[in-house]
């Protein structure tokens, strides 16, 4: 096999050595070679890796040693401690403390009842054995501080009925004809209840008959 040779710009023949290695005899490369091969195997060098590989190892067991040990236990045992003291009497004392100041804080600004407040009532009488014709009306009854109201009694007659009228403003009274009630057929008794989505009303005797009614109301 033949290379170029760059010096004389002429082919020169390869040659191998009897154990197929490039046979150098360039006495430059020779030179190269021999200092490259010198720096990298002296004794200087050697003793240099080995200083650095022994500094690793030495910072390596450091980590291990007795002393290096004692001193993570310590911080451990820091730990532990400080968590200790977290539920200890002291402290727990201290927090009951806390939690007694803000109980005692908030007694007395919420008001709590045992039982159900009572709602507001009112009653009155609409008829008193009154005979009516039919279409009169009742006197108003003022329902302004209550939201339900009922009216209940008896009638001579047992077809009898009676009708709800309602007010804003006590002067104009318009029929509810949802709240008509009705006698029972076999007493005469009349009894029915309603809402109050007006402040005032009045009761229509539809039929002629003798009446006895009264109303409530409730909050």
């Amino acid at each position: 096999m033949y290379v170029r040779d760059s010096s004389n710009n002429k082919n020169v023949l390869l040659e191998v050595d009897g154990s197929n290695q490039l046979s150098i005899k360039d006495v430059t490369a020779q030179a190269a070679l021999s200092s490259i091969d010198s720096k990298c195997a002296t004794a200087a060098h050697q003793v240099s890796h080995n200083t650095k590989l022994d500094t690793i190892a030495t910072n390596q067991g450091n980590l291990a040693t007795a002393a290096h040990q004692v001193s993570h236990n310590t911080k451990l045992d820091t730990i532990a401690t400080n968590q200790g003291n977290l539920a200890t009497a002291a402290h727990q004392v201290s927090h009951n403390t806390k939690l007694d100041a803000i109980n005692t804080t908030l007694q007395g600004t919420i008001s709590v009842s045992s039982s159900a407040a009572v709602p507001a009532r009112a009653s009155g009488n609409i008829a008193t054995g009154a005979s009516k014709s039919a279409g009169d009306l009742s006197s108003s009854v003022n329902g302004t501080n209550y939201r339900k109201a009922a009216v209940f009694g008896s009638s001579s007659s047992n077809t009898a009925k009676v009708k709800v009228h309602l007010s804003h403003d006590n002067s104009n009274f318009y029929e509810d004809n949802q709240n008509q009630f009705f006698a029972n057929a076999s007493n005469g008794h009349i009894a029915g209840n309603f809402e109050l989505n007006a402040p005032y009303f009045k009761i229509e005797f539809v039929d002629t008959a003798t009446y006895t009614l009264e109303y409530s109301l409730v909050d």
